[in-house]
């Protein structure tokens, strides 16, 4: 589990369009789990006043995620209909090819200092 990556993406959710981002990442979720054997975690919340969304990913490795990032892509342009992409934090082990990736975006890297999860491993 040291190669793990965790990626946390937040969004501004445009005013009304929940059900209809739902329906975008109910598809994007069961592509994702038949497509990434590296994804560990997909999970998407959405703030009590349904104005900010937060993905957490987990990933085995940053590879992974950049598998991620190339396989998410023919869902972006209609993800993009329903939110505002706001920030990009990476927790873990990223290799610097991921953070080229993510330098554009001014994503934040956080590397582990202690680690205690009781998850099971994969």
């Amino acid at each position: 589990m040291e190669d793990r990556v965790i990626i946390i993406a937040t969004s501004k959710l445009i005013e009304g369009q929940l059900p209809q981002l739902q329906e975008v990442i109910k598809e994007l979720q069961a592509h994702c789990i038949n497509t990434e054997e590296g994804m560990l975690q997909y999970d998407w919340y959405v703030s009590e006043d349904s104005s900010t969304i937060k993905v957490l990913e987990t990933y085995v490795n940053a590879e992974a995620v950049l598998f991620h990032f190339d396989n998410y892509k023919s869902f972006a342009s209609r993800l993009g209909e329903f939110r505002e992409f706001v920030s990009l934090e990476v927790y873990g082990k990223a290799s610097e090819e991921l953070r080229q990736k993510v330098k554009k975006i001014n994503a934040e890297h956080f590397m582990l200092v202690s680690g205690l999860n009781k998850l099971r491993q994969h």
